[in-house]
């Protein structure tokens, strides 16, 4: 994959070290992280997941600005065993955070759509991105750029808070984006 990318607004690159103190200042905000995997409370913590955080993290600049990060983590599908192999990297997992200066702006829902793009360009068969239910942001974002819910499950998160939320789980097939693609631009 040649980088960076740019969307209309957006210059997304892969992770640097130079990138760290923006990175730590985004992963370590609570109010920011209400609804992430993974809050780190010290920059040791932080430090310490550096490697497997810059493989799966790409940074979007608005205006040579970090406004946001993306996260694609390539997996394997789903199989049975006689067929693992073909099924190996074959899904795409995306999440995203936005930094509170660029929110409300239509960043998470570009980066998004780009994530799709790069998923698309991995040549991976699926997508996918899952919130917590109370997440109302992401799962619009979700809906925006064509990604279907397909999963609804009761009381499967614990919260940091201590609480049983709902979640929710979208998912796209490359073949129906690339497709959409091909529509919008005929």
């Amino acid at each position: 994959m040649t980088w960076p990318r740019h969307t209309d607004r957006l210059v997304i690159r892969p992770v640097t070290p130079a990138d760290a103190d923006e990175l730590w200042a985004l992963q370590s905000d609570p109010a920011l992280n209400r609804w992430t995997t993974r809050l780190y409370e010290t920059r040791e913590e932080f430090d310490a997941d550096w490697d497997r955080l810059a493989s799966v993290r790409l940074v979007a600049q608005w205006d040579g600005k970090t406004a946001a990060l993306l996260q694609v983590i390539q997996q394997d599908a789903w199989s049975q065993a006689e067929v693992r192999d073909r099924a190996a990297g074959q899904q795409v997992e995306l999440g995203w955070i936005v930094a509170p200066w660029a929110a409300g702006q239509g960043i998470a829902t570009e980066l998004a759509r780009e994530g799709l793009a790069i998923a698309s360009d991995m040549g991976v068969h699926r997508v996918e991105a899952n919130c917590f239910a109370a997440n109302t942001a992401s799962w619009k974002v979700m809906e925006k750029i064509g990604m279907r819910r397909e999963a609804h499950t009761i009381q499967e998160s614990l919260h940091r808070d201590g609480q049983w939320y709902d979640g929710y789980g979208y998912a796209l097939l490359t073949a129906e984006y690339r497709r959409a693609q091909r529509e919008e631009t005929t």
